[in-house]
C-alpha cells in the first residue's frame, strides 16, 4: 500500500521513509504544492501530513484533499500543534494526530489504522458509484426493499408487476454485487436513501 508523506523538513522525511520503507511503497513531497500537483496520478493510500509548513499548511491541505475527494486516509504529523488543532483535525476526519518526535510504534499504529479507513472509504464509493448506476425504477423497489415491504406490496404501490418487480430486485443485487439484505444494508450506510431516491 502506498504511503504518502508530506513534510518541509528533509531530515523528518529521510527518518519516516527509512522506518516505513520496510512495510510500505513510501513515496515523499517536500511541501503541499508538490503533493497535489501529483495527486491525480496516485494511488489510494495513506497521508502522513505536516501541520505547518509553508505554502500550503497541512489543514488546508488536508480541506483541499476532503473537497477531491481524494481517496486517502490522512493522518498529521506536527512539532507545534496542540490539542485544538488536533480535535479540528479529527473532526474533519483525520485518522490521527502524532506529535514529533514520533515513536515508531505510533507511527506504524496509526497507518495500521489508516488502511483500515482507506478500506472502508474505498468500499463506501464503489458501493456510491454501483448506486449511482440504478435506474430510477431500481431505486424506488430499492427502498421499498429497506421499508421491509414485500414484493407484492412493492408492485401494489409502484403499479407494475410482481414479476417486474422481482426483475428489478435481481438487476439491483447484480450492480451491488450483494444479496438483497446486503444491498439495502450498503445503501442505508451510502446515505443512499437521502441522496439518491429523488435524483
Amino acid at each position: 500500500m502506498p504511503v504518502y508523506l508530506v513534510d518541509d523538513d528533509r531530515n523528518v522525511l529521510a527518518a519516516l521513509r527509512t522506518s516505513l520503507s520496510g512495510r510500505y511503497d513510501v513515496h515523499a513531497f517536500d511541501d503541499g504544492d508538490a503533493f497535489l500537483g501529483a495527486l491525480d496520478d496516485l494511488a489510494p493510500g495513506v497521508a502522513l501530513l505536516d501541520l505547518a509548513m509553508p505554502g500550503i499548511d497541512g489543514t488546508a491541505l488536508h480541506t483541499t484533499l476532503l473537497e477531491r475527494q481524494a481517496p486517502l486516509a490522512v493522518v498529521f504529523l506536527t512539532g507545534c500543534g496542540g490539542v485544538p488543532d488536533a480535535v479540528a483535525a479529527m473532526r474533519r476526519g483525520a485518522v490521527d494526530f502524532l506529535t514529533k518526535p514520533i515513536r515508531r510504534a505510533d507511527l506504524f499504529a496509526a497507518v495500521e489504522r489508516g488502511e483500515q479507513r482507506l478500506g472502508r472509504l474505498l468500499r463506501e464509493q464503489n458501493c456510491r458509484l454501483s448506486l449511482a448506476s440504478l435506474s430510477l425504477r431500481e431505486r424506488q423497489v430499492l427502498k421499498g426493499l429497506a421499508s421491509g415491504a414485500l414484493s407484492k406490496v412493492i408492485a401494489h404501490e409502484l403499479g407494475i408487476s410482481l414479476r417486474t418487480v422481482e426483475m428489478h430486485r435481481a438487476r439491483i443485487c447484480e450492480k451491488l454485487g450483494a444479496n438483497t439484505t446486503a444491498a439495502v444494508a450498503m445503501a442505508g450506510e451510502a446515505g443512499f436513501f437521502q441522496s439518491y431516491i429523488e435524483a
